[in-house]
């Protein structure tokens, strides 16, 4: 039917509210958006500031957990500190928009501009060229994110010249009217033209905010925006977010885990080539393998095994568990895409694979990664039309997942294997090969039914092999059962064993560990006494003195007779056990006026060590360096690390009255001392760092400085 008479769409002013608050669905995504323009506005830096809001402290305990105070009080997480008057102010210093430009691009839903301009340049802050910026915004409509935070905005705008300051005031509330139409409703608006150039850039005042913020949500705002921007970027160094509670501002720091030493790294080209390195500490195995063209595109990836000691330095550094935290996660132009990798999203099914094959995948509190996608080059993959999520019931994104899969395999391929060579080495091969034998003879059974079922056999015939098989398969089973119950045995009287020949490790930990603490409680006796004389205070402290001198005498004789050959040692980051230390020494540390500084430069080197007696030598190290600077005013203990070759190096340094050329032969020896002490401190510590087969030897000092300098060695874990 042809004809000259048209009708055309009308949009209500509901539509607003229906891309803004309802399409955004929580305050995280807002932020996201906002954040993303900033981004693609050339920004290298954005601030998210909360004003008016109460300041709370965040103090971790000796557990790793946060805990939260206000005024030296604890509270709780899910206490709100926002008020009707906090208001959210975020501001960026990217180009700016001029007042033609406001009315152009920001007052137009769905402005396809940035599909025109997919990318722009900004000069590198590091080095004198432009760097390419890749868009992110493709929709129009990541403004109504300032919507779902609140019902009134102030948005001001300094062009890029620097010349021209446009401000607009939005009422979100307007158009909760749907009785008007969308172009009807109108924001009031001022233009200035500026006699000083000013920095470019945006600022949005947000206020009237829709929900009340709690201390747990605002944290979880920080924790959600550390895992906001990819790792792999060269952005960086190149954009940077803040988070500010009032004056306080704290810059957000990316994700890197640098403290995980196993992982597979690699990028698959356009032609298919999967160029991948595994490294292993300090080995790197880089691989090629050559693949059919992926549908989906070229990608990167970096997946990251989370053994013992990474799981325990991520949770001292984030507060979440590995789970808590979430597994692969999905980057598009160094952005998140959410919610892939998330805690409650497990989009790969990797724990289902894991409770399938337990002795040959691992889970997804084992195992985090990143994988990088771009607008310009994936283009099979496109994002969900309510911005969670790409669209995933295409050819592209089943392979995506298929080749993430992949790289996941080579990885656990790699640590199976290694697993398999340990248990081999430590003996429990019985017990690895008993497992394996099971699920190889149930999987020999299960392929042997389906070859049947496809061969042209006669039934009768096929039944009578199968049943022959299951058969078979049983006795296997029950011989394997068999196997691994004379193994339990086994493994039971030898872990008596342990617990007896152990006895002596653990008494050695315990005796030394309660001597290094009643050197604490001399030092709080010494702290008693002074206040008690200021206050003219007379008290006899000579039987407190004297018991702790006969506890002293006690323990050392003890520890004479004990041994640390007997200890567990586990991989541990070294400089980790460093800082527990000199937490443990804290009040014994303020109550001496000592400033201890760290210069770690050794990259979260892991040592194979029992830790409660590596805090043992520097408890001792800590107590003779209090000694040696009894009569200076200025008291630093310096420590320093660095890795050489294959080798952890120490340094421990004071600023006390140091080593005599003549003593420094003798001061490892049982008795000698030159501080007043006992005489077994250092010695103890040598033998613990040779048990660990480590060295520590005295380094010399410039004749001009004063003080003594240990140097410890001990071999790297994996070396």
């Amino acid at each position: 039917m042809q004809s000259e008479l048209q009708l055309k769409f009308r949009t209500n002013s509901k539509l607003e509210k229906l891309i803004g608050r309802e399409l955004i669905t929580n305050n995280t995504i807002a932020f996201f958006e906002l954040i993303k323009n900033s981004y693609d506005a050339g920004a290298r830096k954005v601030e998210v500031n909360f004003f008016n809001i109460t300041e709370y402290e965040v103090r971790q305990n000796k557990n790793g957990i946060n805990e939260f105070y206000i005024n030296d009080k604890k509270i709780s997480g899910d206490t709100i500190v926002s008020s009707q008057k906090t208001s959210i102010v975020i501001s960026d210093n990217g180009h700016g928009m001029s007042f033609d430009e406001v009315k152009k691009y920001w007052m137009e839903i769905g402005v396809v501009h940035k599909e025109l301009k997919r990318t722009i340049e900004i000069p590198d802050i590091n080095v004198d060229n432009m760097i390419k910026r890749i868009l992110n915004g493709e929709k129009g409509i990541g403004r109504f994110g300032a919507d779902k935070l609140g019902a009134k905005l102030k948005l001001v705008s300094v062009n890029n010249q620097g010349n021209e300051k446009t401000t607009v005031i939005f009422d979100w509330e307007k158009y909760d009217d749907h009785s008007t139409l969308l172009q009807d409703v109108g924001h009031e608006y001022s233009v200035e033209q500026l006699k000083h150039r000013q920095e470019s850039g945006l600022t949005l005042n947000i206020d009237d905010l829709r929900d009340e913020w709690s201390i747990k949500e605002i944290e979880s705002l920080k924790k959600q925006l550390k895992k906001f921007i990819s790792p792999f970027s060269q952005e960086q160094s190149n954009f940077s977010i803040i988070v500010g509670l009032n004056s306080r501002r704290e810059k957000i720091l990316n994700d890197a885990f640098e403290y995980t030493h196993t992982y597979i790294t690699g990028a698959i080209n356009k032609e298919g080539l999967l160029e991948y390195t595994l490294v292993d500490n300090q080995f790197e195995m880089p691989k090629e393998l050559l693949m059919p063209s992926p549908t989906f595109g070229p990608v990167q990836f970096k997946i990251v095994y989370m053994d013992r000691a990474a799981k325990i330095a991520f949770s001292k550094r984030t507060g979440l568990s590995t789970r808590e935290y979430g597994n692969i996660k999905v980057f598009r132009d160094n952005f998140r895409v959410f919610p892939y990798g998330e805690a409650e999203n497990d989009w790969l099914g990797i724990d289902n694979m894991h409770a399938q094959a337990v002795f040959r995948s691992l889970g997804t509190r084992d195992i985090v990664g990143y994988v990088q996608i771009s607008n310009m080059e994936n283009y099979g993959l496109k994002d969900a039309t309510n911005r969670l999520g790409l669209v995933e019931d295409t050819k592209e994104f089943g392979e995506f997942k298929e080749f993430i899969w992949k790289c996941i395999n080579l990885l656990q391929s790699y640590i199976f294997n290694k697993i398999k060579d340990s248990a081999e080495k430590q003996g429990n091969i019985i017990d690895f090969k008993t497992k394996e034998g099971k699920a190889s003879a149930e999987q020999f059974k299960t392929e042997v039914v389906e070859v049947l079922s496809k061969a042209n056999i006669p039934k009768q015939e096929a039944r009578t092999i199968i049943k022959l098989i299951e058969q078979n398969n049983k006795k296997i089973q029950k011989d394997y059962d068999e196997v691994k119950k004379a193994n339990l045995e086994l493994s039971k009287k030898i872990k008596v064993f342990q617990r007896i020949s152990g006895t002596e490790g653990i008494l050695y930990e315990l005796l030394h560990t309660i001597k290094n603490k009643t050197a604490i409680l001399d030092a709080q006796l010494m702290s008693i006494m002074k206040q008690a004389e200021r206050q003219n205070i007379n008290f006899n402290q000579d039987t407190i003195k004297n018991t702790l001198k006969s506890i002293n005498k006690l323990l050392n004789g003890a520890l004479r007779k004990a041994s640390t050959s007997k200890l567990n040692k586990h991989p541990e980051i070294f400089t980790d056990i460093i800082l527990e230390s000199i937490e443990e020494n804290q009040s014994y540390k303020n109550m001496n006026n000592i400033k201890i500084t760290t210069q770690f430069n050794d990259v979260f080197q892991r040592v194979n060590c029992n830790k409660e007696s590596i805090k043992i030598v520097f408890d001792n190290f800590f107590n003779n360096a209090v000694k040696a600077m009894i009569d200076k005013d200025n008291k630093e203990i310096n420590i320093s690390t660095y890795k050489v070759d294959n080798i952890l190096e120490v340094y421990i340094q004071d600023n006390g009255f140091g080593i005599k050329d003549e003593d420094a032969p003798f001061i490892f020896n049982v008795g000698f001392t030159s501080t007043g002490g006992n005489g077994i401190g250092l010695a103890t510590s040598l033998d613990i760092i040779q048990e660990h087969n480590g060295d520590i030897q005295v380094c010399s000092f410039p004749e001009n400085e004063s003080g003594a300098c240990f140097l410890i060695k001990l071999p790297v874990f994996g070396s």
